[in-house]
């Protein structure tokens, strides 16, 4: 499946990602729920922010759906579903797939720590390992000079 039918995905991508591996399965649970199992795999190019270079991050997501026809019904599902409401509209799997995906997105994404720069034009502050740190007075002092008045 391409991406290309994932604007949203699309979107936040610092370039466009490849295919998308998908494995759905669907079938009824023992209760006779509709219920529909997916796998979704990809690599996504994002933007690290530490270094602010591309960063390629592989997403694998798995879903476990259940169909029901109303939030009534979405209400009696068996906790690990994640309900989904199906009216007269067909289904859109494109959307539910895109949806994954983005829920499988890192919320920030970084290179391993190892292989992160800095990024260009950045200049750490100096540091002098020999300078004794100054000593901050204490915010407090003054009130033990009241203490001492009374």
């Amino acid at each position: 499946m391409a991406t290309v039918k994932m604007p949203r995905l699309s979107a936040l991508l610092d370039a466009p990602a490849g295919g998308v591996q998908v494995k759905l399965a669907f079938a009824r649970d023992e209760q006779g729920i509709a219920t529909l199992h997916g796998h979704y795999q990809t690599e996504v190019a994002l933007i690290c922010q530490r270094c602010l270079e591309q960063v390629v991050v592989p997403l694998d997501s798995q879903c476990d759906v259940g169909f029901v026809e109303s939030d009534e019904a979405a209400k009696h599902l068996p906790k690990h579903y994640e309900p989904v409401i199906v009216d007269d509209e067909p289904l859109d799997l494109h959307a539910l797939i895109e949806d994954e995906l983005l829920l499988a997105l890192p919320p920030v994404p970084m290179h391993p720590m190892e292989t992160c720069e800095h990024p260009p034009g950045y200049t750490p502050d100096p540091v002098d390992i020999d300078e004794e740190p100054a000593e901050k007075p204490n915010p407090f002092s003054v009130l033990a000079s009241l203490k001492r008045d009374t």
